[in-house]
């Protein structure tokens, strides 16, 4: 597999055609399961029909204690990271890892450098004087001339797996590590950090020229113009990330980034993680509702190239209720086979179904074509000449489009049962009206032209 750009900058393509991503969250990958559970979960998620994996190629500071430490550079006394003495023998297990992928045709995604290996960011911020990496997964900055070895090594071993270089990871591109109060807080750039990822952007690019780059980032943070006008960065990523008041923002920066000067495909990186608590809340925990609206709000409001699945005990990789670090230990999320078998992942895996069924790939945001949109909550695409468009409803609720659909095929397909259903509509001056269903689950219109 080799993913390509679209000639509109809109998607992906692999051997020429149009192809969605839908990825699942592994981020302790390399550092967590043994070879066998490696290739179970694999064969597993390949059969629910995910097509990549999104990981870090570095040991992730917050996730669950593993059974034993596979670390990639030599340990010193002290307990930190010598960056000088990479350890060959870890990129060997990486490349054992990506094999496995390779022989089912999944896609790695590798984030090269978390937060906490770069200055300036909250991660680091955070860890100031903490150097145990034995005791709990605390890791000190590089600096500018570490950083390039490190890739200067390690992308030339992974680049013929044909990966997605996520270059930066979890990043909040924050002055300070502040509460995000107020849009201004939000978008405060550090230059150190800023700096430090274009440069290891252009260098991964220089030393991966077919690989996509691109940057995963923090919730609710704006790249900085340079960043953004980078000829490096090959698609837009973003974050909604794992709050239960601020939902909207699956929809809401998927818009934003197309209204980015540089038009690239637009994806949905980090959604709320099923199964995991609400970060902000003690209410309760994400389900598979919450799940499939984040997935249709985002790919109809322009996130249309590809969304990342992740479950609780997935993403840290909990086993037998080992410890995990700070916030990712709230709640006590199950074993990872546990949650490697919730709702939503087969939820994903229709999706995925959906999106090649319908075709995605030459859908716009069409919002204006709904009448009486409550809160913005419905989600509308249309293609250029409006001969397809696909309508999401996260409850039942009427609903009457500014477009004429004599000639349509219509059907729609409720996301709960998937259930293939015939909605009742009727025309008038150029409208059509839907009447809601008769139940209060989630559903899609879909519409295309004879």
């Amino acid at each position: 597999m080799k993913l390509t750009i679209s000639p509109d900058s809109h998607y992906f393509m692999n051997e020429g055609k149009p192809y969605f991503l839908m990825a699942d969250t592994c981020w302790s990958a390399f550092t967590h399961p043994d070879i066998e559970e490696w290739q179970e979960y694999l064969d597993f998620r390949n059969e629910q029909n995910f097509n990549a994996i999104q990981m870090n190629l570095l040991p992730q500071r917050h996730s669950c204690m593993p059974r034993q430490w596979l670390h990639p550079f030599t340990v010193t006394q002290e307990g930190s990271y010598d960056y000088s003495n990479i350890k060959a023998e870890y990129f060997d297990h990486v490349c054992q890892y990506l094999d496995e992928m390779k022989n089912r045709s999944m896609l790695p995604m590798i984030v090269l450098l978390w937060g906490n290996f770069v200055p300036g960011t909250w991660q680091g911020i955070r860890d100031a004087g903490r150097t145990n990496v034995e005791d709990k997964p605390y890791y000190q900055p590089m600096t500018i001339l570490e950083m390039e070895r490190f890739l200067q090594y390690a992308v030339p071993r992974l680049r013929g797996y044909n990966p997605v270089f996520l270059v930066s990871g979890d990043v909040n591109l924050a002055e300070d590590d502040v509460k995000y109060n107020t849009v201004e807080d939000q978008r405060k750039a550090n230059p150190e950090t800023v700096a430090f990822y274009h440069r290891a952007l252009q260098i991964t690019k220089r030393l991966a020229p077919d690989c996509l780059t691109t940057l995963h980032i923090a919730p609710k943070v704006e790249l900085p113009q340079c960043l953004q006008e980078a000829e490096e960065l090959d698609f837009y990523m973003y974050q909604p990330g794992h709050t239960y008041s601020d939902p909207e923002l699956n929809r809401t920066l998927a818009q934003d980034l197309r209204l980015y000067p540089i038009t690239r495909p637009v994806y949905n990186s980090e959604t709320s993680y099923e199964a995991n608590v609400y970060f902000d809340s003690p209410q309760g925990r994400f389900d598979e509702r919450q799940i499939r609206k984040a997935f249709w709000q985002g790919v109809l409001n322009g996130a249309n190239a590809g969304f990342t699945y992740g479950a609780g005990g997935v993403w840290l990789w909990r086993q037998n209720q080992n410890f995990c670090s700070e916030r990712a230990d709230i709640g006590l999320v199950n074993d990872w086979r546990d949650d490697l078998r919730l709702p939503g992942a087969y939820d994903m895996g229709f999706a995925k179904m959906m999106a090649d069924t319908i075709g995605l790939d030459d859908l716009k945001p069409a919002a204006g074509m709904i009448q009486d949109n409550p809160c913005g909550e419905i989600g509308c695409a249309a293609n250029d000449d409006q001969s397809k468009l696909v309508i999401y409803l996260p409850f039942s609720w009427p609903v009457n489009l500014n477009i004429d659909l004599t000639g349509y095929q219509v059907y729609a397909v409720d996301l709960e049962t998937r259930w293939a259903l015939n909605p009742i509509f009727y025309l008038k001056n150029h409208v059509t009206s839907f009447r809601q269903l008769r139940y209060n689950h989630d559903y899609l219109i879909i519409a295309c032209k004879e």
